[in-house]
């Protein structure tokens, strides 16, 4: 199955896992830092990948 997803669509799985897994592992925690920290994570990770598919897109010329 994941033969015929594009480089894109894969990409967007890669960053859902990463997030289910990392959500669940900082659900376990109390600490205000922790949820700061994988905040901000998540945030420059997408971002992240927001540009690089933009960047790598189709040129609008």
């Amino acid at each position: 199955m994941l033969d015929r997803l594009d480089w894109t669509e894969r990409l967007s799985l890669a960053l859902t896992a990463v997030f289910a897994g990392t959500f669940a592992v900082t659900l376990q925690s109390d600490s205000p830092w922790v949820w700061l920290v994988w905040g901000t994570a998540m945030v420059l990770l997408a971002g992240s990948a927001l540009v690089l598919v933009n960047r790598n897109g189709p040129s609008a010329d």
